[in-house]
């Protein structure tokens, strides 16, 4: 089973920035997976 994801950034509605996993489960719905800051190195290392 394939899933497309993709690392989004983003600002809040209260301005913060935030960076997530963004999941696409169907054509209609997707999913933001929020990650620890060690969870975000290690994609960034894998970049």
């Amino acid at each position: 089973m394939e899933i497309k994801a993709i690392l989004v950034e983003r600002i809040s509605k209260s301005g913060n920035p935030y960076t997530a996993v963004e999941i696409q489960l169907t054509d209609t719905l997707k999913k933001l997976v929020f990650l620890t800051p060690a969870e975000l190195e290690l994609l960034k290392m894998s970049m």
